[in-house]
C-alpha cells in the first residue's frame, strides 16, 4: 500500500434547532424563488484525516502554511485541542488515538463554513532528527457548525433548474467542464447581486442580435467567462467535501 492522506471519518452532534424562512424575492439566488421555509441545525463536527504510511516515520502536520505539529519534537494538543491557523471557530486535536499521522478538526456550533489546508510532515526517524522536515501530500478540509434542511421538493427543482443553467453556458460555450466540484454544487456559490448579475448576462447574451450587436454581445461573454473562472479557480476548496459526503 503506497503512502496516502484521505479522510478517516465526519461525525456530528447536534446542538438545536430552529425554524427559518429565507425570502429569494429580496436576496436573490440562482434557481431560488420566492419564500422557502426550513429547519436550521446546529452541531459541532469532527472531521478526521490520516496519513497512512508503510515505512516508519516521525510525521507531523502544517495547517495553511504554519507548522502545528513538528514531526519528532511534537507534545502534541491538550485534550480541548488548540485554535486553527486562519481558521476561525476550528480547533485542532493531535494525535488521535495515540497516532500522530492523524488529527481531527472540531467546528463551534452555529458557525458557518471553514475551508482550510492540511499538510503532512515527516522525517525518516532518528537519522533525519537535526534535518528539516520532508513536505507530504496536502488535502483541503472543509468544516461548519450549522446546516439548513429544506424541503425537498424544493431543492430539486432547484437542481433541474441549475443543472439546465449550466447545459446552457455549455452550449454557448461559456464555461468548460468543472471539476471539482459538481456544476450544480459549483453554480449554488453564486448568491446577492452577483448571481442576479450573471443570470441577466446569460438571459442577454442569449437574446441579444449578435450580428446587429457583436460589440455588446462581445462584452457580455467576456464579463460572464470571467466571473466563471473566478469562481472555478476558488471551487478547488471543496474537493475533499464533495470527497467524502
Amino acid at each position: 500500500m503506497s503512502n496516502t492522506l484521505s479522510e478517516m471519518g465526519r461525525t456530528r452532534n447536534i446542538t438545536g434547532s430552529s425554524l427559518i424562512m429565507e425570502d429569494y424575492t429580496a436576496n436573490f439566488r440562482l434557481c431560488r424563488y420566492g419564500t422557502w421555509i426550513g429547519v436550521e441545525n446546529t452541531f459541532t463536527e469532527t472531521v478526521t484525516i490520516s496519513y497512512e504510511h508503510t515505512n516508519e516515520l516521525y510525521v507531523g502536520w502544517k495547517i495553511n502554511g504554519v507548522t502545528i505539529v513538528d514531526p519528532g519534537y511534537s507534545a502534541g494538543t491538550p485534550p480541548w485541542g488548540n485554535p486553527v491557523p486562519g481558521g476561525p471557530g476550528v480547533t485542532y486535536h493531535c494525535p488521535v488515538d495515540g497516532f500522530f499521522h492523524r488529527i481531527s478538526f472540531t467546528s463551534t456550533p452555529g458557525m458557518g463554513e471553514q475551508c482550510f489546508y492540511a499538510q503532512v510532515l515527516y522525517r525518516n526517524g532518528v537519522a533525519e532528527a537535526g534535518m528539516a522536515p520532508h513536505y507530504g501530500p496536502s488535502i483541503c478540509v472543509c468544516i461548519s457548525g450549522k446546516e439548513i434542511e429544506w424541503p425537498e421538493n424544493k431543492l430539486e427543482e432547484e437542481r433541474n433548474c441549475l443543472a439546465a443553467f449550466f447545459e446552457k453556458l455549455r452550449r454557448y460555450k461559456l464555461v468548460a467542464h468543472v471539476n471539482p466540484p459538481d456544476p450544480i454544487e459549483w453554480l449554488q456559490r453564486f448568491q446577492g447581486l452577483e448571481a442576479q448579475m450573471l443570470k441577466a448576462q446569460v438571459d442577454t447574451y442569449e437574446n441579444v442580435n449578435h450580428e446587429k450587436q457583436p460589440l455588446l454581445a462581445k462584452a457580455v461573454q467576456t464579463s460572464i467567462v470571467n466571473t466563471l473562472q473566478a469562481h472555478a479557480l476558488g471551487a478547488e476548496r471543496l474537493q475533499s467535501k464533495a470527497i467524502q459526503r
